[in-house]
């Protein structure tokens, strides 16, 4: 089978008009001679280095090494013949294989920055400095694009305000915003102006985002909470008031707005077990498994066969439990058992999220990851445990948080408020 695979890759490179023209500025990285322990690979991919797309596929030909690597090979052989639908094929064939190749995820963006879809590199490079926060390649082009964007778009977003073109001040904002997040005041400006305009949908978007970096912001929280009102979303407008009575113990004006929610949110129509999951300080699998089902029903698609579990008959939760473990972002016990009463901890937690992030990679929905500037290193966690990459990278996007003292905490049971913040962190990033 590998034979015809690759024998069809190079018929295909043939078939697009042999060499082409070399495109010098591609950038080739290094390999590891170790990874391949394949001559002629080695050899093709110095040829590639030297700007030699014809001798490298000659050598890529004779080798034997595995799909994955040949596919990215031939990646960049296209690459350098600046054909790109070509080459982004065979990048995502290697990603299919392994979708840690780091080298195949860079040809991709390289194909992104060549097309000037900048937006696309941007969301690339920050998916890739999330993962790989050390690589220096990685970190150069993210930077390079961050710094170029936002100073292109405050400067549009100026020119507009002068003209009073409010729509395209406003639209220049965002973009600047998109490339570099960490400027809260953008975000507030923008927030404000869609609350205003009774765009609430837009306001919720822009105040989340400022409490992704300033979650005890006293004034955004008011704001934020105000707009679920408005948008009727009192599961969401109850988290956030809880959120401003922990940092003002005993405001009897925020207790009895809590309240008084707590009576329309049970008069709502969604299940009485629930609404139940709100006021719990621990999340069960059951309760997880419903959060996900009921904050992504949009975005969960199967044509599987469901899955068997034997123990869910009387959950309240049972069609989403189904669906979650179908696609395969939930685990079920190996008896097909689903253990529902358990509570989840904050690893098990990582893992789920990260499988979640796969599903929606897989079907196609883009996830805007926001790396931090800074690398987040829990102390409790070493390098060897084995969800340290995936713990890291969802501290590293904010997507979970350490505590005071820099500990991640992997044995700790989570409460419904920390569940659904990470929740909607993934929601409202999805583009």
């Amino acid at each position: 089978m590998k034979i015809i695979v690759i024998f069809s890759l190079v018929v295909v490179i043939a078939a697009c008009g042999g060499v082409g023209r070399v495109k010098t500025g591609v950038h080739i990285p290094d390999i590891d001679a170790a990874e391949t322990n394949d001559s002629y690979y080695e050899e093709g991919w110095q040829a590639l280095k030297e700007g030699k797309p014809k001798i490298a596929l000659q050598k890529f030909q004779q080798s034997n090494a595995a799909d994955e690597k040949l596919y990215m090979a031939y990646g960049y052989t296209l690459l350098m013949q600046n054909k790109y639908n070509l080459a982004g094929r065979n990048f995502r064939k290697a990603l299919e294989l392994n979708p840690e190749n780091l080298r195949a995820d860079l040809g991709l963006a390289a194909i992104y920055e060549l097309l000037n879809d900048t937006q696309k590199a941007f969301t690339a490079y920050s998916r890739l400095l999330a993962m790989y926060p050390e690589n220096a390649r990685v970190k150069l082009r993210y930077l390079k694009i961050k710094s170029t964007e936002t100073e292109y778009h405050l400067n549009k977003a100026e020119q507009y305000k002068a003209e009073n073109k409010m729509g395209k001040y406003i639209e220049s904002l965002r973009l600047a915003s998109r490339y570099s997040p960490e400027i809260i005041e953008i975000k507030i400006k923008i927030a404000d102006y869609y609350r205003d305009e009774g765009k609430y949908e837009e306001a919720v978007l822009h105040y989340e985002k400022v409490l992704e970096k300033l979650p005890n912001k006293e004034d955004v929280l008011v704001k934020l909470a105000q707009v679920y009102e408005q948008l009727e979303k009192i599961d969401s407008a109850i988290m956030v008031y809880k959120t401003l009575v922990q940092l003002k113990p005993g405001d009897i004006t925020i207790i009895n707005k809590i309240n008084d929610l707590k009576v329309k949110f049970y008069e709502s129509d969604l299940p009485a077990k629930f609404k139940e999951i709100f006021f719990k300080t621990v999340v069960s699998r059951e309760d997880l498994a419903a959060l996900l089902g009921f904050y992504f029903k949009r975005y969960l698609e199967t044509d599987k066969s469901p899955v068997i579990i034997r123990d869910i008959a009387a959950s309240y939760a049972k069609e989403y439990i189904i669906k979650i473990c179908t696609l395969g972002i939930i685990n079920i016990r190996p008896d097909h058992s689903f253990d529902r009463f358990s509570d989840v901890n904050r690893a098990a937690f990582a893992v789920v999220l990260d499988a979640l992030l796969k599903y929606l990679r897989i079907r196609g929905r883009t996830v805007k990851i926001t790396p931090l500037e800074e690398v987040v290193e829990p102390v409790d966690i070493s390098p060897l445990h084995k969800h340290y990459r995936i713990i890291k990278f969802l501290l590293n996007t904010r997507i979970m948080q350490l505590d005071s003292e820099n500990k991640f905490n992997s044995t700790q049971t989570l409460s419904p408020a920390e569940v659904i913040a990470s929740i909607k962190k993934i929601l409202y990033n999805i583009e």
